[in-house]
This record gives C-alpha cells, sequence and structure tokens, in this order.
C-alpha cells in the first residue's frame, strides 16, 4: 500500500485525499478522520482504525460534542453546503491549471 501523491492545498489550507487512497483505506463521507503529527508529517487515519473499538464512533461523536470548536452553533447542513462548493471550485480550478 506504498501510494505517493503530491499535492498542492487550495487557499484555505484543504486537501483533496485521492479517491484510490479513499477506497485503499474504506473513506467515505461518513468517515470519521484522526489526524496527528509526527515530526514534519500529517498522518490522517479512519478514527475506527486507530481506536479499535466497535463503538468507536460513537466515541468520537461525544468527542466532537466536547470540543466544538468552530464548528459550535453552526448549522451543519449550511456548512456542507459551502464546504461542497468550495471543493467543486478548487476541482475546477485544479483541472483548469493541467
Amino acid at each position: 500500500m506504498n501510494i505517493c501523491v503530491v499535492t498542492k492545498p487550495n487557499a484555505k489550507g484543504q486537501i483533496v485525499i485521492p479517491k484510490r487512497m479513499r477506497d485503499e483505506l474504506g473513506i467515505d463521507e461518513n468517515a470519521l478522520l484522526s489526524l496527528t503529527i509526527k515530526g514534519y508529517g500529517v498522518y490522517i487515519t479512519p478514527l475506527e482504525r486507530s481506536l479499535g473499538t466497535s463503538d468507536s464512533r460513537n466515541i468520537a461523536i461525544e468527542i466532537l460534542k466536547k470540543t466544538a470548536g468552530t464548528w459550535k452553533g453552526d448549522t451543519w447542513s449550511k456548512t456542507e453546503t459551502q464546504r461542497r462548493k468550495l471543493e467543486l471550485a478548487a476541482s475546477k480550478k485544479r483541472k483548469q491549471a493541467w
């Protein structure tokens, strides 16, 4: 599973995980991800794999509720719609660059 892809973040610092990598790791739109900084790298792991429990999704949701951060008070459907528009615009911009 040694797949190397070079990518570039958008203006907001967001990156897209390529489809073949998402497929390899079983990441879909409902997956919760654990991000860890190690040395000079960021490791992204599906939360179910990093916690290793069948109840990992419920545990992660409880953690997110307690650490709401920037999402606190957001209407998730509105945030999701805005995020989707940004992702589509970034994708279109990347395609034009090639």
